[in-house]
């Protein structure tokens, strides 16, 4: 009877301790919950920090686009009065320079006419004074007719000399006339060119200003559609899956789940046990579970089928028949790889509906330098 008594005190002890190591459990699993959920609302906080610095730094960067363009109106603006200003001179200089030529033609006309008022002057002087001496000699020397009609003829040949040398110098003047004239409008031809040259010149320059400014513009609309892509779009993507039944041994087959805490990016499907990375980046996966009663786990990370971390437990002799294990790796992914846990044969886990030993859990920590250039490519190819 006393023996019977004892066995039943110590069943009742053992029951009692049992009890109290799994309350001990709940509460120390309740505090890391409270623990995890502390850090993601510390990475909620940061997160909107980092959004509103990255708003403000928008602003300032198109309040910096704004003063940019500004400035390259007003130099624009500049540089289009000096050259107004220098059009404006050239156009003074060549009037200048055709007033002087209009007065070195007047000048030759008028030297011109005067050597040609002399040269008749001299014919006329000439003429009177042939004229005296055909009558002296009409008069005094009648036998020297013959010697007076030759010496007129001679001086009839001396003024057909003087005239033809007159036509000669008139035509020379003539040909320097026209020469200069040719000049002249050589000399205006090369103006009248240089200011087309110069006009020419100046548009495509204005054309250049207006093509940076434009592509200026462009650029600015492109990279404000990505700073508007970003502050638009979260880039976390996080999970935390858990199994609410025992799994009873089955393996090789990817492990499935009965539902999830959070599930941010949509990743995970708890149905086929299988997570598609929607962002490419570095990520942390975290794994636990808790063996059945003298049963062994055997699991793995894998990674597009290949495996990368394994979880491994056997021994419960000295455990009370259940033990704990688990498996952290920091990884990166591409977007489209799946992630999965795998189990396989002869592994047994313990779970039950209120306390949910097996968790999955997976976390971006960076998004990768790819992603952040599609991002960057999908919003220059919007704008």
């Amino acid at each position: 009877m006393e023996a019977n008594l004892a066995a039943t005190f110590d069943a009742g002890s053992s029951f009692n301790t049992k009890l109290r190591d799994t309350l001990q459990g709940l509460l120390q699993a309740n505090n890391e919950r409270k623990s995890e959920i502390d850090g993601l609302r510390s990475d909620h906080d940061q997160l909107r920090k980092d959004h509103d610095a990255l708003v403000n730094t928008t602003e300032r960067e198109n309040d910096l686009r704004k003063n940019e363009i500004k400035s390259l109106e007003e130099r624009q603006q500049k540089d289009n009065q000096a050259r107004i200003t220098d059009i404006a001179k050239l156009d003074g200089k060549l009037d200048s320079e055709n007033n002087a030529r209009k007065e070195e033609i007047k000048s030759l006309d008028n030297w011109a006419k005067s050597e040609n008022d002399s040269r008749k002057k001299e014919i006329e002087d000439l003429k009177n004074f042939a004229e005296k001496e055909n009558d002296a000699r009409k008069t005094h020397i009648a036998n020297l007719e013959n010697f007076a009609k030759s010496e007129n003829d001679a001086r009839k040949a001396d003024i057909a000399a003087l005239n033809a040398r007159a036509d000669a110098e008139a035509a020379a003047r003539d040909s320097e006339d026209k020469a200069l004239s040719d000049r002249i409008d050589n000399e205006i031809r090369d103006r009248e060119n240089a200011i087309a040259e110069l006009t020419s010149r100046t548009d495509s320059q204005n054309q250049d200003r207006i093509d940076d400014i434009s592509d200026l513009k462009t650029k600015m609309m492109q990279e404000n559609a990505f700073l508007r892509s970003l502050s638009g779009k979260t880039l976390g993507v996080y999970f935390n899956a858990y199994r609410s039944k025992a799994y009873d041994g089955g393996g090789e087959e990817n492990l499935t789940f009965n539902g999830t805490y959070c599930n941010v990016g949509g990743g995970l499907d708890i149905d086929t046990g299988i997570f598609t990375c929607p962002t490419g980046g570095t990520y942390l996966f975290m794994f636990h579970i808790a063996t059945h009663d003298n049963k062994k786990a055997l699991l793995s990370i894998r990674k597009n089928g290949e495996e990368i971390a394994s979880i491994f437990d056997q021994n419960h002799k000295d455990n009370h028949k259940n033990s704990m294990a688990g498996q952290n790796i920091i990884l990166d992914v591409k977007r489209g790889d799946e992630i999965v846990v795998y189990a396989y044969t002869g592994t047994w886990l313990a779970d039950f509906p209120m306390n949910h030993y097996t968790h999955w859990v997976g976390l971006l920590l960076k998004p990768s330098q790819e992603e952040a250039d599609q991002l960057k490519k999908e919003a220059y190819e919007s704008a």
